[in-house]
């Protein structure tokens, strides 16, 4: 009997294996020719060969600038990490043993979609692969020794991943918490308190150590953010004053007196890009000169915080107001579209777009935006609840956990708001859904072994 339970048990394991590490090399082979990435490109370039400025992170600067590039392209090297990052935390999270067919479904969907944008050659991307393998160690450690040591590795490797946008430390949170409970670790008051403040800290100083470190010359990133806040209240708020106040914001970014005419002709709340050029029919013809505060210059910044603050202590609503909107564009992922088998027009592009076609077509239609994350995790609640309406609609911890984190990452990113791309919210879905699916699992096979 234990010979044969031995040797379910490394079929179970060897399928597991085989499954991802054959969408891994098919992660990996089939998208070579989509490996470059213009961001890190630049980030990597502004220190090579640039004015070494912060404008892309210190993080990123310090990782895309020392990437090897012997033997192949420096991307692919960056996408093979990635994907053995990716890959290594699937096979230690998703569940085995006995499945039905729509379980394995969902595995595999899960695979697929995790690699898949696991090997994007965006800081995303990279911050995904981190995140998950930290979890999945974090996760494996806790389940084996329950001691609270064993999980700083794991937590160093979730800070590094949150590094690259340490300003949403915070909304990772409740999915460790998740991690513990699924694996009944409880804590005392100071520990908590201590990983609390690891979690939300420990990437912010991350980042300013790698900027200081590698001397890199303040070039204000934030001032996208204040860039997309001035339009905003500029092209909507119906009050004058604080139109007037916006306005002065907003020309502080090009030396054309006209620019505000014709600003809100360009503008479009689903990225800041689209104030720097005529890129709609409305605003054809139109001669855009747009600038943004050269690195170092500190005046001009600070000219620009001071009215940015200006219009918005003056009018607090307004600028709630448009934070509620740009919300409710992340809530979907509204910039996001793209089929690109339709504009492939090479063999290895063509490839390329059969093998990313279902992921193209779940971006399209929004699939892994927090939106439809909600939706999965209220789907199950909501067929109990049409089964039997006297328990009232009960969500679970697990979902719990996971509508925090999204509520957290939503809000926090419309703070800090530049556009509306799926991928600023793709990693947290992906990441929360794997981790619900892998402890949903966990949990119902603890219940079975106890009965």
């Amino acid at each position: 009997m234990n010979a044969a339970a031995a040797r379910r048990a490394t079929s179970f394991a060897f399928e597991r294996v085989n499954s991802v590490f054959i969408l891994a090399a098919a992660a990996l082979f089939l998208q070579i020719p989509s490996f470059y990435g213009e961001d890190i490109v630049n980030a990597r370039n502004n220190y090579l060969d640039g004015a070494r400025t912060d404008f892309w992170g210190g993080v990123s600067t310090l990782i895309y600038a020392h990437i090897p590039s012997f033997g192949f392209r420096w991307q692919i090297w960056l996408a093979v990490f990635q994907i053995v990052l990716t890959a290594v935390a699937l096979n230690k999270i998703l569940p085995t043993g006995v499945q039905t067919a729509r379980v394995k479904a969902i595995k595999y969907l899960a695979i697929y979609s995790s690699l898949t944008f696991g090997s994007q050659m965006t800081r995303d991307g990279l911050m995904f692969s981190l995140l998950i393998f930290g979890f999945a160690s974090l996760n494996t450690l806790l389940s084996k020794q329950r001691r609270i040591i064993h999980t700083v590795w794991p937590l160093l490797i979730i800070c590094i991943g949150m590094s690259f946008r340490p300003w949403l430390s915070f909304a990772i949170l409740p999915l460790i918490l998740m991690v513990l409970k699924t694996n009944k670790i409880r804590l005392a008051r100071w520990t908590t308190t201590g990983i609390i403040l690891s979690i939300t800290i420990a990437p912010l100083a991350i980042e300013y150590a790698a900027a200081k470190g590698l001397q890199l010359e303040e070039s204000f990133p934030q001032q996208q953010v204040m860039l997309m806040d001035a339009a905003a209240t500029y092209c909507y708020t119906t009050n004058t004053r604080t139109g007037e106040r916006a306005e002065k914001a907003l020309q502080i970014f090009s030396n054309d007196p006209n620019y505000n005419d014709f600003v809100c002709q360009l503008y479009r709340p689903d990225t800041w890009l689209s104030l720097t050029k005529a890129n709609n029919t409305s605003s054809a013809g139109f001669k855009v000169d747009f600038k943004l505060i050269e690195p170092g210059n500190f005046k001009e910044y600070e000219e620009l915080e001071s009215k940015w603050l200006e219009f918005i202590i003056n009018d607090p609503v307004t600028y709630i107001q448009n934070k509620i909107l740009f919300g409710s564009k992340l809530l979907i992922g509204s910039d996001s579209r793209n089929i690109s088998v339709l504009s492939a027009d090479s063999i290895s592009t063509k490839i390329l777009g059969v093998y990313r076609l279902a992921y193209d077509v779940a971006i399209s239609l929004h699939l892994f935006s927090f939106f439809f994350c909600i939706v999965i995790l209220f789907i199950g609640p909501a067929r109990r609840f049409m089964r039997d309406r006297r328990g009232g609609l009960n969500i679970d911890q697990f979902a719990l956990h996971v509508l925090s984190s999204v509520f957290i990452w939503n809000s926090l990113s419309a703070v800090a708001y530049i556009g509306s791309n799926g991928r600023y919210t793709y990693a947290l879905t992906l990441l929360s859904l794997v981790l619900y699916f892998s402890h949903k699992k966990q949990h119902r096979t603890q219940i079975e072994k106890n009965a």
